[in-house]
């Protein structure tokens, strides 16, 4: 007699588990323009740039000096916004390329700190 129960209550459940896996589960996808995913394109091409310089070494030192971890200066850069970025890429652009000098570390960190700083992420220029 119990036997006879469970065989039924697992039928009704198997019947429950096929119906309800058949039925549709709706998409939801939205096509994308080609200029869209250009920006999309260009953004990522961005961080990786600022990101590969932020990951030399001279440069996570001179964070480290001001107080900057520099990991959470990479998440930062990742939440910028397309001006942001842009403007970010223009200072890196006017850069020499492969020859980063003081001067250029020191103006990347300083762009950095001050995004940091609009972002109220840190505050550091206010213990001055």
């Amino acid at each position: 007699m119990r036997s006879l129960s469970i065989q039924r209550t697992a039928a009704m459940v198997m019947a429950v588990c096929l119906v309800g896996s058949s039925l549709a589960q709706p998409a939801f996808a939205e096509m994308i323009s080609t200029k869209k995913a250009i920006q999309l394109e260009d953004r990522r091409d961005q961080i990786d740039q600022i990101n590969g310089v932020l990951a030399q070494q001279n440069v996570q030192n001179m964070l480290v000096k001001m107080g900057v971890d520099p990991v959470h200066a990479s998440q930062r850069v990742a939440a910028l916004t397309n001006e942001e970025l842009q403007s970010l890429q223009d200072n890196l652009d006017q850069m020499p390329v492969g020859a980063t000098g003081v001067v250029e570390v020191v103006g990347i960190v300083a762009i950095v700190l001050i995004v940091l700083e609009l972002l109220n992420v840190t505050n550091f220029f206010t213990e001055f």
